[in-house]
């Protein structure tokens, strides 16, 4: 009985799920998650440094939960990026119906709370990004695994970013390396950039193969 009641709950998102995407542009989805407030030293400047540099992969779009913290920094400078170059913002945030919209792109409602909405913002990308983070980001990662798309731990980080690193391995397709980059406290930023952009990047080609998203690296 309570199998079935999850299996009701899980359909019910999957269908506003898709509703979410149809108001969402088209190209290959990028989901940024994490804390509402910054806790590691140079989390900050990593999350506007990393949305500045997938901010050139022209096809690229960027869906946040709206929050402070992670998901409006690397919105604002994801948008910001774009906009220099006459490029569209290609910018998505998801929060609770009724909620005001946020300060840059596009916000969309998404459930009736934000239980609902993490249900929803792990349905509808094609690869994710996790910075620092606690339950709320773990309870989106572990829906968004269940799809078995690539959930990127930016390790380095702290938080839940920090525990899904060492409890995951880097998935099939994308390069290793990089993978242990992001959780590598000892390097420069630029190369943590870098790596993050390239398993963007190999993530997304990753699923055109499988025909989740369309054939394009940007």
């Amino acid at each position: 009985m309570f199998g079935e009641v999850l299996i009701q709950m899980g359909a019910h998102y999957d269908v506003q799920a898709e509703q979410v995407e149809a108001a969402i542009a088209l190209g290959p989805r990028l989901v940024v998650i994490g804390s509402t407030s910054f806790w590691g030293h140079d989390s900050h400047p990593l999350c506007e440094a990393i949305a500045t540099e997938l901010a050139e992969f022209a096809a690229l779009v960027v869906i946040t939960g709206g929050m402070d913290g992670v998901g409006r920094t690397f919105g604002r400078a994801f948008a910001a990026a774009r906009r220099e170059v006459g490029r569209p913002e290609n910018l998505f945030h998801l929060l609770p119906r009724g909620a005001g919209p946020c300060d840059s792109g596009v916000t969309l409602g998404a459930g009736a709370d934000y239980r609902d909405r993490r249900e929803l913002l792990g349905r509808v990308g094609h690869v994710y990004l996790v910075v620092e983070g606690g339950p709320g980001t773990a309870h989106e990662a572990t829906v968004a695994a269940g799809r078995r798309v690539p959930v990127l731990p930016l390790g380095r980080t702290g938080g839940h970013a920090a525990d899904l690193h060492i409890r995951t391995t880097c998935p099939p397709g994308l390069s290793k390396v990089d993978w242990d980059l992001m959780a590598d406290e000892g390097i420069p930023h630029g190369r943590v950039v870098a790596a993050v952009g390239r398993l963007v990047r190999q993530a997304v080609v990753g699923s055109a193969k499988l025909g989740a998203v369309p054939d394009t690296a940007g």
